[in-house]
């Protein structure tokens, strides 16, 4: 997975190589996370039911962007996890099962 500054360098390639401007590049990440997070999303089943269908509709283009937000949403929640693992770990705790 790619680091923060790689992710810019990686997006930032992504749009010059596609011709797609940050507003719009900003409209699948804001379009991505509403699928996913949105209140009205009913569950993790939905989330990626809506996410599949959303992504149908997508030019190859926009669907490997929402790609790179989502695995930047992934190495973000993994980090998280992990730094809370280790915490654990090092407070005498065994982490989480």
């Amino acid at each position: 997975m790619f680091e923060p500054e790689e992710d810019s360098l990686v997006l930032e390639i992504v749009s010059g190589f596609f011709d797609i401007s940050a507003d719009e590049m900003m409209q699948i990440g804001d379009l991505t996370k509403k699928l996913l997070f949105a209140p009205g999303v009913g569950g993790d089943e939905a989330a990626v039911e809506q996410l599949k269908a959303a992504l149908e509709d997508m030019s190859k283009e926009h669907a490997l962007i929402a790609g790179l937000f989502i695995s930047g949403l992934l190495r973000c929640n993994l980090a998280e996890q992990a730094m809370q693992c280790t915490q654990e770990v090092a407070e005498g705790g065994q982490g989480p099962d």
